[in-house]
């Protein structure tokens, strides 16, 4: 999208856009710098940067993202400091001459030249620690959950919308069938943690939906076939109010179960930093049962995302392309 750039500077900028908050996020910048003359084609430099604060622009529809630079190889930043230098040299070349002369130098260098050279002085601070591996691991892990997270948000919000049916059937040994299921209802959500008062990163993201078949199951079961189904019922987090029946010696002979023919499900991604991997956790999706799963950061795509749908809506028994990579 287009959009400008304010506060310019060798570590970073800022940006105006209507997405909301975007803390965390990496983005790439296509800086577009004027050409001198008319003839020539302007050149535009390719910068990586990550979001570092979202904050929304009183009475206005957009917000304004907070950017930090990130080194990489090939990167405009090389050319980006010396564009700023120039545009530095310049100025203070063309600066009119006036009689109080030391006052207006103490302004532009409070203003101006003291705060670039703050900045560059900074970015040589940095330039000279060693870079810490674990903020790459870090920023790979978090950015597959941003990307895990809109992707489930959105899909959601259609599916809320559309209310399809679902292709395959939920059972449980010795109960009808859950079929004629439809989606009902699901929401997805994510955790993160503060690592600066402007810094964070996602600790997990979720989507819990809830599939329905508008109906009451009622089984009856004599003992020990009760006590396992009661089990089976807990285990697959299904609600349920039971009603037991008596012999003649006041004994429980038989036990009434009772429960709505609804699946509550959830997948669940959380971050494993220490590892460099993501664990998929699935609750009931695409049958009754848990699954546990280490993903590979970079296997986490729109097209991989794509395959975990069909997944979720019993369209596919794999998960696709999120197990290509080596995790």
């Amino acid at each position: 999208m287009h959009t400008e750039i304010q506060d310019l500077s060798i570590i970073g900028a800022a940006i105006h856009t209507e997405h909301g908050d975007l803390t965390g996020t990496v983005v790439t910048l296509l800086v577009a710098y004027p050409s001198r003359k008319a003839s020539e084609i302007p050149k535009v430099l390719k910068v990586r940067a990550r979001v570092l604060s979202s904050v929304r622009t009183p009475d206005m529809p957009h917000y304004r993202h907070g950017l930090s630079f990130i080194r990489s190889p090939d990167d405009g930043v090389d050319d980006l400091e010396e564009i700023l230098r120039a545009v530095a040299t310049v100025a203070h070349r063309e600066e009119p001459y006036v009689a109080d002369a030391a006052t207006k130098h103490d302004a532009s260098a409070a203003g101006g030249r003291l705060a670039q050279l703050r900045q560059l002085a900074h970015a040589k601070r940095v330039e000279g620690k060693t870079a810490d591996p674990q903020d790459e691991i870090n920023a790979s892990v978090s950015d597959a959950l941003g990307i895990a997270y809109r992707y489930l948000k959105d899909l959601a919000e259609q599916l809320n919308v559309i209310s399809p049916t679902y292709r395959k059937r939920y059972s449980i040994p010795g109960v009808p069938e859950f079929n004629r299921l439809s989606w009902e209802v699901g929401r997805a959500d994510f955790r993160s943690r503060e690592i600066t008062p402007i810094f964070k990163l996602y600790d997990r993201v979720s989507l819990r939906f809830q599939l329905s078949g508008k109906k009451q199951i009622r089984v009856a079961r004599e003992r020990p076939a009760s006590e396992k189904l009661r089990q089976w019922l807990e285990d697959c987090k299904i609600e349920f109010n039971e009603h037991d029946g008596y012999n003649a010696r006041g004994a429980i002979e038989r036990t009434t179960f009772i429960f709505p023919c609804e699946v509550k499900a959830s997948v669940i991604l959380f971050g494993q930093y220490e590892m460099g991997k993501l664990l998929l956790r699935t609750s009931n999706v695409s049958g009754f049962g848990a699954m546990d799963q280490i993903l590979a950061p970079e296997a986490v795509s729109d097209e991989s995302l794509d395959e975990l749908t069909g997944f979720i809506l019993g369209e596919s028994s794999h998960l696709g392309p999120l197990l290509l990579r080596n995790a």
